[in-house]
């Protein structure tokens, strides 16, 4: 109903995907906190530290999402990252090195950037073709997702979500390093257009075998992008429709004609410029809605965009109020954005990216039970 920008008897509430998730450590002070029991503590995401939140917290919390990871989950016990050069850290499936300075202890780091970029020093496209890119067999099945799938999507009543199934601009920023890759994009167009085909064509194979595999148990997939920081866009709109555009747009298109599923599109910052953009390439949501960024005001969101998409997020703002007020702030404006987001349907409550180490117990419980509260139609 809310994709359908209708009233249900409540807001749908997320948490626990990688762009709203929760760090390990404030997840363990969390769940201290609130007396539950995780014996089987995994990371969905080992590169920002996120953990995979337990069904006690997630029914807590009233949930209504449940997200698709593989069923070998990345326990910390099992799991130690290598040594290359000054970094400690970990290899994705592109060749990216995401790491920290070696010289830290393992338990003091909080999360691993992209610090090893694989394309950084090639100059031509034909350098560019022949990187290692992932061969279409060497993508992953999913099979062990099957019934998972299955039986959260034939016993319970929750949305189910993938990961993310596609971001292509975004994984140039990894692969060059963020300047180099702003920097091509009016230099060297022609090195970040080679680069996206390939990463376009690996993520079109993973949502393939994935959605061919499961589409019918799935309700949503995510799709990340990255398009702006806090005081606006990254680039042009120009540049945005001549050169990432097209890209975003097959993968949109893609994705729907797999299945009959929504799509949730996670972009930070500012973003009312590419809003338009978003719409007419077919995401169905945007993802995290940063209300502290430039020109993110949620009623003033709501009154411009909310009849055409879902906003997904937005709940309290990550940065000042979450990690560093109190208890009654939180809930106060948890309540202010809800009022803002929640007429007429097309609003999904969760934290505006991801809760970081820092932030209390009690404030995570405050911004989830006054979303609960103040969440009724």
């Amino acid at each position: 109903m809310a994709f359908d920008h209708r009233e249900p008897d409540r807001v749908p509430i997320d948490f626990g995907s990688i762009v709203s998730g929760i760090h390990i450590k404030a997840y363990k002070r969390l769940l201290k906190y609130l007396n539950i029991q995780d014996n089987c503590i995994n990371y969905c995401d080992y590169g920002q530290q996120l953990a995979v939140p337990c069904e006690e917290l997630l029914q807590r919390f009233h949930i209504d999402t449940r997200y698709l990871r593989p069923t070998e989950s990345i326990k910390p016990e099992n799991y130690i990252p290598e040594r290359v050069g000054e970094y400690v850290g970990i290899y994705d499936a592109l060749g990216v090195f995401w790491g920290n300075f070696a010289y830290k202890n393992l338990e003091d780091i909080l999360y691993y950037d992209p610090v090893i970029h694989p394309l950084k020093d090639l100059k031509t496209t034909d350098e560019i073709h022949s990187y290692k890119w992932p061969k279409k067999e060497e993508i992953p099945q999913f099979l062990d997702l099957k019934q998972t799938a299955k039986r959260l999507h034939e016993n319970t009543e929750f949305a189910i979500s993938t990961h993310p199934l596609g971001c292509v601009y975004e994984y140039t920023t990894f692969l060059f390093g963020f300047t180099t890759a702003l920097r091509y994009m009016r230099t060297r167009p022609e090195l970040l257009k080679a680069a996206m085909e390939h990463i376009l064509d690996y993520w079109m194979n993973l949502s393939t075998n994935f959605l061919k595999m499961l589409g019918k148990y799935i309700d949503i997939v995510c799709v990340n992008g990255d398009l702006s920081e806090q005081a606006g866009p990254i680039m042009s709109e120009n540049l945005y429709v001549s050169l990432i555009k097209p890209f975003e747009y097959k993968i949109s298109k893609h994705i729907h004609s797999l299945a009959k599923i929504k799509i949730n599109y996670h972009s930070c910052g500012s973003t009312p410029l590419f809003i338009p953009h978003f719409i007419d390439i077919g995401y169905d949501a945007h993802n995290p809605v940063q209300i502290g960024a430039y020109d993110m005001e949620p009623c003033s969101l709501k009154k411009r965009f909310g009849d055409k998409i879902v906003f997904w997020g937005g709940l309290c703002n990550t940065q000042k109020n979450l990690p560093f007020g109190t208890p009654e702030e939180i809930r106060k404006e948890v309540k202010r954005n809800l009022e803002c987001f929640k007429p007429g349907g097309g609003y999904i409550a969760a934290n505006i990216h991801n809760i970081t180490a820092e932030v209390p117990p009690e404030n995570i419980v405050a911004m989830f039970d006054a979303v609960y509260e103040f969440g009724d139609y």
